[in-house]
């Protein structure tokens, strides 16, 4: 009698073989996301015009449009069960590493492999999805928004327009018993009402416009608080995500913010920029103060580096409101600050800077260089 020899340990082995080579092909998205980066940054008058302005936007509307359709953030989720699986993924290569010692660098090259792999996806994804944003040309250049060199007393100037029109916007709003204005309506009436913002000046910026998704409520919003984290927008959803934590005076503000990274732009004093022109511009007071007081605070901050005395010297200006709204602010991230916030600043530092944003964090600050370019046009 003739016995058949068993061929299953040869069908394992070529279906390993196969699955390694797949996962080696994958891998090239990573050069591929390189090639195109340079790419962009060689010739960005054309690949904004080509990617972020179709390509990209049309995947983005979509992106957005689709997972808008539920109430809550679908990246938040999607985190959460990343950081699962590959707790769980550590723990059972550990147990088969102890148990199949004999294979020990057989299943650690595997491991090496996908963990390699799942970078390199994430990675790729990011790019191709809309990283590679962060070589578009500054937001508003075609607009005759030009940046150049300003005097302190242009930037004095510049303050003081900021501080009259959020006296006379908040006029138009209710207080608390602490004397804190207050917005129109919960946070979910906000990321209703943002997109008006956005269709007020699409007539002129016209990479504003476009039908996109909701922002979302971030569940962890207090832990984010910890780490000064106001809002994350996903590349990979389209959806922005914004801390529903933070004093209210802020979300309108910070869901343009978002909203700004949702129409492709990567770079923070951009964004910063875009949300304040859609609260200026926005039919409702409530977005109107709170794009102010965004300015208000970096202006300030610009002030006081250049020219401490001067900054003291105007802020007798402010009216009693302002003053109790921005101190409100500054009150409630003070409890926040220590070792947690700073290191994610490091990390939000790091992030920025591989991305091209040499600046890194800094970045955030610049958009007073916009303001006086849009201040100069517009109001000088």
């Amino acid at each position: 009698m003739k016995i058949k020899k068993s061929t299953k340990p040869n069908e394992s082995r070529m279906r390993w073989e196969k699955s390694t080579k797949i996962k080696l092909w994958l891998l090239l998205l990573v050069p591929i996301s390189m090639i195109c980066l340079h790419a962009y940054a060689d010739n960005p008058i054309w690949w904004e015009k080509f990617y972020s302005l179709k390509i990209n936007k049309i995947t983005i509307e979509f992106l957005s449009s689709s997972f808008g359709i539920l109430p809550f953030s679908v990246f938040e989720v999607l985190v959460f069960l990343l950081a699962i699986s590959l707790i769980w993924y550590v723990l059972v290569t550990i147990y088969n590493l102890i148990r199949h010692f004999r294979y020990f660098y057989i299943v650690l090259g595997r491991f090496v492999l996908n963990i390699v792999l799942i970078a390199a996806l994430l990675f790729s994804s990011f790019e191709l999805l809309w990283g590679l944003n962060y070589k578009r040309p500054q937001f508003g250049l075609g607009h005759g928004l030009v940046i150049g060199e300003y005097t302190t007393e242009q930037l004095g100037a510049l303050y003081v327009h900021l501080l009259k029109r959020a006296e006379t916007v908040r006029e138009f709003l209710d207080e608390d018993e602490n004397g804190i204005a207050q917005m129109y309506g919960d946070y979910q009436n906000i990321f209703t009402r943002a997109p008006l913002g956005f269709v007020a000046l699409e007539s002129v910026f016209e990479e504003l416009g476009g039908d996109y998704g909701q922002a979302k409520p971030i569940a962890v919003s207090d832990l984010l608080n910890y780490a000064s984290v106001t809002g994350i927008y996903s590349p990979f959803t389209g959806e922005p995500n914004v801390n529903v934590a933070i004093p209210a005076i802020y979300i309108p503000s910070t869901t343009c913010h978002e909203m700004g990274h949702q129409r492709g732009f990567g770079f923070e004093d951009q964004c910063n920029f875009i949300a304040f022109i859609t609260c200026e511009r926005h039919p409702h007071a409530d977005f109107q103060y709170s794009g102010y007081l965004l300015a208000i605070a970096y202006t300030s901050n610009a002030i006081a580096k250049a020219d401490f005395g001067q900054l003291r010297s105007l802020n007798q200006q402010m009216s009693d409101g302002v003053r109790r709204d921005l101190d409100y602010g500054n009150a409630f991230w003070d409890q926040y600050q220590g070792d947690i916030e700073e290191m994610a600043d490091s990390v939000n530092n790091t992030f920025l800077k591989s991305n091209g944003v040499h600046s890194g964090t800094a970045n955030y600050g610049k958009v007073v260089e916009l303001l006086l370019a849009y201040y100069a046009k517009y109001f000088a």
